[in-house]
This record gives structure tokens, sequence and C-alpha cells, in this order.
């Protein structure tokens, strides 16, 4: 019994000992990301997850005394809105309040040079004019490894809804089935990594044409498309998808021309505001503004056609070119995607089908990635993994970790894993070095 009981004291008094405290904190942001950085007097033993509605990250530090938590409660930023402390068992817990659905990681550091151990809190998504800041004590050397790179944010526009229910035929309502087949869209750009998605409206609004740009362009959109379902009265035989890209000229069919003149009717007002200026100059302006967006939307377009035509009837086989508000946006590449005529009755009831929305938003996924895994904006996540494909690292297992979390960590599947390894099994121990592929999320 005396054994046990010296046994407890020492153990109460080791764990006093190896109390840590808050030293400094280090915080900057800039338009794609927001980081915090703790200075320790000692290595931190941590713990975090996520939470939504509202969003929060929070933070268990077993080992960190909370007399000194004052200084973080200070910082705020756009995406980091308030930091809570609070007692957690011996040690603290930190809740950070997130002023929107943005990607964190924390991490922790070693000491070097003239900087302790530290806690990293990096908060990753962009905010529209954000400002780079800079708190607290700076090093011209960088001390920390650069935040993780940003993701390829794709908005997703479900055409009409609320008060404007867009076409309808055999009980099949427009605004209703391109939801759908929006949100569908937009759960597989979320679990694919790398890859964000927004919604111009998640539920039965109306939003105007004009509003839509301008909701993606505030999310930092790398890719903007339109989801709609049309009619042509003119001919109930025509069906299938579309695919349509902006035409500074205009539209480059009869068919072309009525679906851009349908979708417009609501909010001409819409698009891009150059000023008081002649046609010829608008024109110019126009041209120079739009190139790059343009150029873009044409090669993921075609990317998007080819793999509609291979889940399903296409009414035409070339990109289609219109003027459409939605893509009049002079620095994000667009497209609109007709998935079908309600007025065509097989079209219809393809539209109402569960299974075939999913087919559709596959392609147009499929599509858009495709395009950005082969050309992918800098910075991004995406291009990071292109630029190191087939490089390795080696890890060290840390305590916590399963061979399942590691695979999925590097994005592999588990027998990837082990294979790479030579494992015959799934037990691995603390200390041991694994090689993975230098991609991370």
């Amino acid at each position: 019994m005396m054994r046990l009981i010296l046994t407890l004291i020492a153990g109460l008094w080791s764990a006093s000992v190896q109390a840590i405290e808050l030293k400094s904190v280090r915080s900057s942001a800039d338009q794609d990301s927001s980081r915090v950085v703790l200075e320790l007097s000692g290595r931190p033993q941590f713990s975090s997850f996520n939470l939504s509605n509202p969003s929060r990250l929070v933070l268990d530090v077993s080992n960190l005394s909370t007399s000194s938590l004052s200084a973080i409660t200070t910082i705020d930023d756009s995406r980091i809105t308030r930091i809570r402390s609070s007692v957690r068992g011996q040690g603290s817990r930190l809740v950070f309040d997130l002023g929107g659905d943005y990607r964190s990681n924390v991490f922790a550091l070693g000491p070097k040079g003239r900087f302790p151990d530290r806690l990293v809190v990096d908060v990753v998504g962009y905010v529209a004019g954000e400002k780079a800041s800079i708190r607290g004590e700076s090093s011209a050397e960088p001390t920390e490894p650069p935040v993780e790179k940003r993701d390829i944010v794709v908005a997703i526009d479900p055409g009409h809804g609320g008060k404007d229910p867009g076409a309808s035929s055999y009980g099949v309502i427009e605004k209703k089935v391109v939801l759908q087949i929006a949100k569908r869209l937009a759960r597989r750009f979320q679990s694919e990594p790398g890859y964000r998605a927004v919604l111009t409206r998640d539920d039965d609004r109306f939003v105007p044409l004009k509003s839509r740009p301008r909701l993606a362009r505030e999310a930092g959109a790398d890719f903007f498309v339109s989801i709609h379902a049309d009619s042509f009265p003119k001919n109930k035989n025509v069906r299938g998808t579309g695919v349509y890209a902006l035409s500074l000229r205009g539209a480059n069919s009869e068919l072309s021309r009525w679906l851009q003149n349908t979708e417009n009717a609501d909010d001409l007002a819409g698009g891009v505001d150059l000023g008081d200026v002649d046609n010829d100059t608008r024109q110019v302006l126009l041209n120079m503004s739009m190139e790059s967006a343009i150029r873009i939307s044409k090669q993921a377009g075609q990317s998007v056609l080819n793999d509609l035509t291979d889940v399903g009837r296409v009414h035409k086989k070339q990109l289609g070119l219109a003027n459409f508000v939605v893509l009049r946006s002079p620095d994000i590449p667009s497209l609109l995607i007709e998935t079908g005529f309600l007025s065509n009755r097989s079209d219809a009831k393809r539209l109402s089908s569960s299974r075939e929305q999913e087919k559709i938003a596959g392609a147009i996924f499929e599509g858009i990635k495709r395009y950005f895994e082969k050309s992918p904006p800098a910075n991004t996540f995406v291009a990071w993994r292109k630029q190191n494909a087939g490089k390795r690292i080696v890890i060290e297992v840390k305590r916590g970790d399963t061979l399942s979390e590691i695979a999925a960590r590097y994005n592999l599947s588990l027998q990837a894993l082990k294979e790479l390894n030579g494992l015959r099994s799934d037990v691995i121990h603390l200390g041991q070095k694994l090689e993975v592929p230098l991609s991370p999320r």
C-alpha cells in the first residue's frame, strides 16, 4: 500500500512539473488563411476537433496552465472572430469561434534557434479584401512551415429559385431539380481532397442574376458553374444536355439565342458594369478583361461536355456560346449547363430520377476536375500535389496514430500503405518509420 501511495505522489509531482506556460502569441492573416502561433515553455500534449452550427475549432492542451492565457483572447480577424479559454482537467481548452465553414489544421513544432516549443493553428479559407497583417513579434527568417495550400473553390449556381420557378412541364419544376443536382455536385467536390464547393443558394429562394457571380467572387471561387433545365416549346423533340460558355459576340446558334434570352429576361441589368463608354470601347474592355476567363471556360467546358456525352444524350455535340448574364464575370471562368429540356417528356422523366441526377452531377464533377488536375491554379493543394507527384517522405508514428488514419491522411488505401511499407498486419508501434507520398491534407 505504501508503495502505491508513493507511486501516486510521484505521478502527481511529475504531472505538476510537466505543466507548461504560454510565453507569447503571434498571429498573421491574409486573403487565403489565418495563423496563430502559441509559443510555449515546453512540449504540448494536445488534441483538436471541429464543431458546426456555429463553426468552431476546439483545442485541448492537457498540460497547459490557464494562468497565462489572457493574451490569446485578444486575437481576432475575419476568420477567427473570438478565442475563449477554460480549465479542462489539469490543462486548458481553447475554443476558436470561426466566421465561416473554414478548414483548420493544428500541429506542434519543437524548439528552433531562439524560438521555443510552439503550437500552430491554421484556419484556411478565402476572405475577399482581407489585408495582410501580422501581430506579435515577427522574424526575418521563417520559423514555421508555410500554411497548408488552399483548396480550389468551385461555385455552384442552381438556376432560378423562390418566386422564379424557371421552366416546368410534365409536373417537373426546374428550380427544384437543378437544386437537387447542384447539391449532389457540391457533395462530390466537398469529398474530393483539394476542392471546396460553395452554393449560391441551398434552398428555395430567389437570387438575382447579377448577384450570383458576386457571391462566387466573395467566396474566392476559381470556377463558376450554373445548373439549369430548360424548355424549348418551338420543338418538343429537342432533348439532351448542353454546355455553354460566354461569347462576347452573342449566341452562336438559334437555340443558344433562345436560351440566353430566356435566362437573361429577369435581370438584364446584371453582369459587368464598365461605366459610361461607347459600344466599341465596351467591346475592347470586355475582350481584354475576359480573354483568360473565356479561354479557361472553353477548355473546361469541352471536358465537361465529353463526360456528359458518356452518360447520356447531348443535344449539341459542340460547346455552345451565348451571352448569359451569369457568365459575365471578368475574372472567374464560368459555364452554364443545361441538364435537359422539360418540354421533352423523356428528359423530364430522366431529370426526376435520383440515379440520373447523380450521373449528371458526376459527369460535371469529373469534367471540371480533369481540367484543374491538368492546369491547377497556383498556391493550391492540387498544384502542389501535381508538382510533387511520385515523391515520398518518411514519417514517424506518433502516440494515438493508427495505420488506417495515416492511410486516410495521405490519400492511400490501407492495403496500399501496407504494400508500400512491406507490412503484413495493421499493427504499428510508437516511433516506427513509415514511407508515405508527399501529399498530406
